[in-house]
């Protein structure tokens, strides 16, 4: 049996939260979304949402955990996912897609990348 970390309050909430206090408008958007989602106040202190998170903690089975967030994998990832789309550009993204699917080398993927 494999044990997973599990905060009833999502760490990310204080990666978002931190994210909106700076001035990122979707990020305020997203913070509040979320924070509505899990029942927290959206006015609340990050002081006071770190000590929520950390309370928050129990271990449970990985299985469990996964049906816990089944919904919210795909949430987080996709957050995740524009991110990394803003990181890198599309046409990384594309290259790396061709590679995947055995269109491209890894030479080809490697002449692919842009130098910021």
């Amino acid at each position: 049996m494999t044990l997973d970390l599990h905060h009833a309050v999502p760490r990310c909430t204080l990666r978002l939260l931190e994210l909106a206090e700076g001035g990122d408008v979707p990020a305020r958007v997203e913070f509040e979304d979320e924070a509505l989602r899990w029942g927290l106040d959206v006015t609340i202190s990050r002081e006071a949402l770190a000590a929520l998170v950390e309370a928050s903690t129990v271990i449970l089975d990985r299985d469990a955990h996964k049906l816990v967030h089944g919904s919210d994998w795909a949430r987080w990832g996709g957050r995740g996912g524009r991110e990394t789309v803003r990181r890198y550009g599309s046409s990384w993204m594309a290259a790396l897609a061709l590679k995947r699917w055995g269109r491209i080398t890894s030479d080809d993927l490697d002449a692919a990348r842009v130098v910021r």
